[in-house]
């Protein structure tokens, strides 16, 4: 049975019991939920399906007169939204998610941290010296480099996420990671645009196994009310690398200028291949891999089943096999369709290359240090880590993605449209950019929105995840060549780069905040209607 049909009898079961007999309480360890035993009258329900507001209602009815109202505290109400941990989760279940977090969600951190340094470098490096060197510029260089690392992706992606559900996360990821660094480290040596064009097609092909391969494995491990506020950790940490790729140029350029011949940005990229390895180190030693197949040092035998239960009691255990059925099981489910066309919207508003841009403009300003314009669009990061915590736990909360993302949609319309304008104070052009960092939630929110859509059919969720990569890149591609080459920032005014880019934030909008919520509850609608219609055929 479905996991919303699954719900519907676990809450009916919790209002029967309400009324008519004992409380129901979460099954002793390594027991299944939904399992029912007589509790002694002082012990407190830990069942998952008891929601905070029941637990208030039951400590108040037990110690207020007969037929007082329940109370909430206002300190009871925000503990309800601000919990790391579902209300009821008992002990033992807390130390495998913390054991969880530490390892899986600390290396996932780690290496999306490298991978967005190492996607960002360019940028840095090219502000810092490198387009003066080397005589870039007139010819879109920095915008091909783009390009090329964007086409490595399109192609890497929906292969690498296939090959995941073959070899096991804790090998192949931090091969990829160890393989791209490697690329990386060779852009040192670079004095032509081919160069760097090569160089940055074969990081994007490797790096492509990154965000689809993480988020594939944090949708294995984690329930769905759980899996928002993870993701949105995990995508901050991409955002911490952009960041610190900016501090890390402007350290080197009033550090390490003329250092053994080299140029600053030159030393950018060997620091950058430096702090990788270790990542990679940590990642065969501590990954987990997934819950079914799990070998990790740190699990006890109670853990690694209940790490399995957690899954299956969604609904989600693992179904299918890599075989020929893989294509029809994908091809004819509604999330291949839906999922990839929100990110290709996403991609289409050019959001990830706003720092870029903004970094862009700083410099055409001519109003700003190397050292200010590296560092002032890390504010950007600021703002997009405080709206992926934010945006996180309300989609944990309230279990629903559409709301968040019209409420951010909404904002980015507002910063968009001034772009588009253009004619405005410098003040107010400078707050949108900050403010444009509120576009990387849709990220983390898609993601974990498409993992818990997918249920257990590992191949179908990790073919969609790398596909959203993919369509995304290759949507991308000439939008970005045609509408923001970069001989034609910060204003691209005669390609209309802002308000094409308005176009898609509208329409990104409207798809995540009604298209996309609407097509899940009719197709869920459906499942149980077939559902019902084979049980009672069964029945018969």
């Amino acid at each position: 049975m479905s996991a919303p049909v699954e719900e519907i009898q676990a809450a009916n079961l919790v209002g029967a019991d309400a009324q008519t007999g004992p409380p129901a309480t979460a099954a002793p360890a390594g027991g299944k939920r939904g399992e029912r035993r007589d509790a002694p009258a002082n012990e407190k329900p830990s069942s998952s399906h008891h929601s905070a507001e029941d637990e208030k209602f039951a400590r108040t009815t037990a110690s207020g007169p007969p037929g007082a109202a329940p109370q909430a505290s206002g300190s009871t109400k925000l503990s309800g939204w601000f919990h790391w941990h579902e209300p009821g989760t008992s002990p033992e279940e807390k130390r495998l998610l913390f054991k969880l977090d530490w390892f899986l969600l600390s290396y996932s951190c780690l290496c999306f941290f490298v991978k967005w340094l190492d996607s960002n470098n360019v940028t840095n490096a090219y502000a810092s010296g490198m387009q003066e060197e080397l005589g870039f510029g007139p010819g879109n260089e920095l915008s091909w480099m783009n390009t090329y690392f964007t086409i490595g992706q399109l192609v890497g992606a929906p292969f690498a996420n296939l090959v995941i559900t073959v070899i096991r996360p804790r090998y192949w990821l931090p091969f990829c990671l160890t393989c791209w660094s490697l690329f990386v480290l060779f852009l040192y040596k670079c004095n032509t645009a081919s160069e760097f064009y090569a160089l940055r097609f074969c990081i994007g092909l490797f790096e492509s196994a990154a965000w689809p391969g993480i988020e594939f494995t944090l949708g294995s491990w984690y329930r769905k009310s759980e899996l928002a506020r993870r993701s949105a950790l995990f995508v901050i940490s991409g955002v911490l690398g952009q960041m610190f790729s900016g501090y890390l140029q402007a350290a080197l350029y009033s550090g390490m200028e003329g250092h053994g011949g080299m140029s600053a940005w030159r030393w950018l990229f060997i620091f950058d291949f430096i702090l990788a390895i270790p990542v990679a180190v940590y990642g065969i030693f501590c990954h987990p891999d997934t819950p079914h197949n799990t070998k990790a040092w740190y699990f006890n035998e109670w853990e690694r089943q209940r790490a399995r239960e957690r899954i299956e009691e969604e609904g989600r255990k693992p179904v299918g096999k890599l075989d020929l059925s893989v294509f029809k099981r994908i091809f004819t489910s509604w999330q291949v369709y839906v999922f990839p066309l929100g990110y290709a919207l996403w991609s289409l508003t050019v959001g990830s290359y706003v720092m870029q841009y903004f970094t862009l403009y700083l410099k055409s300003t001519h109003w700003f240090t190397i050292p200010q314009i590296n560092n002032i669009p890390t504010s950007l990061g600021a703002v997009n880590l405080i709206t992926m915590l934010t945006t996180g736990f309300v989609a944990d909360k309230i279990g629903r993605r559409g709301p968040v993302c019209l409420a951010v949609g909404l904002i980015l319309i507002f910063c968009y449209s001034v772009l588009a304008a253009w004619e405005v104070p410098h003040g107010l052009r400078m707050f949108v950019f900050i403010a444009m960092g509120t576009y990387g939630c849709f990220t983390p929110l898609l993601a974990s929105w498409c993992n818990e859509c997918c249920g257990g059919d590992q191949q179908k969720r990790a073919f969609i995840l790398g596909l959203m990569t993919s369509v995304g890149g290759a949507v991308v591609i000439p939008f970005q060549q045609l509408q923001f080459p970069s001989s034609q920032a910060p204003h691209f005014k005669a390609t209309h780069g802002w308000g094409s880019a308005l176009a898609f934030v509208i329409a990104l909008t409207l798809w995540t905040g009604f298209g996309i919520p609407l097509i899940q509850k009719t197709q869920s609608r459906k499942v149980q209607s077939d559902e019902y219609q084979s049980e009672a055929e069964v029945e018969v």
